[in-house]
């Protein structure tokens, strides 16, 4: 027998039983995995000890798009990536460094940016995202992350990483995005 609800009162539906058009109308903060999601994990190592990565043009401008819609985003990298300290200053995105524990990381960034955790997107591919995609509002993941993370997520892009992963996730999230004049 269903419960009898005052009126005007309904059951909230559980974060499991969204649609994934739900999902993304609620997105307002974007977390993006650099090296893996951003870049297709490669780095170069130079004598002197410096890392350069490859970014794909398209995902950059994506992501300059989802900045220019009004949108928070977060760069996630490594300790240390000092290419990642230049391509978030270039953006005017945040960059947050994690060495682990990346559930902890995602509730200190949804809470520092005033978003519930199914306003966030997080983007990333691999065993340590696990407990960030777990708790994301959108999961997303390149279509070459291991089966276990694509089970995961609720969006498994066709574009791989570091060739159009992100840049497929922000079109998706900004599809229904109309500019307001200024």
């Amino acid at each position: 027998m269903e419960p009898i609800l005052p009126q005007g009162i309904a059951p909230k539906v559980p974060q499991e039983e969204m649609t994934l058009e739900q999902r993304i109308a609620a997105a307002k903060l974007l977390m993006v995995e650099l090296e893996g999601a951003l870049t297709d994990g490669v780095s170069y190592l130079a004598p002197d000890g410096g890392e350069s990565i490859s970014l794909y043009r398209a995902d950059v401008l994506g992501l300059e798009a989802w900045l220019k819609a009004g949108r928070m985003l977060v760069i996630v990298a490594r300790p240390g990536l000092a290419v990642a300290e230049e391509l978030a200053s270039r953006l005017g995105a945040t960059l947050r460094t994690s060495g682990g524990d990346k559930d902890i990381l995602f509730k200190q960034i949804t809470w520092e940016n005033q978003v519930k955790s199914m306003e966030a997107v997080y983007l990333g591919r691999d065993f340590d995202d696990l407990p960030a995609l777990g708790l994301a509002g959108l999961a997303a993941c390149p279509p070459e992350a291991p089966l276990w993370v694509r089970g995961m997520c609720h969006m498994v892009t066709e574009a791989p990483a570091g060739r159009g992963a992100v840049r497929e996730v922000v079109d998706r999230l900004l599809a229904d995005y109309v500019p307001q004049e200024v």
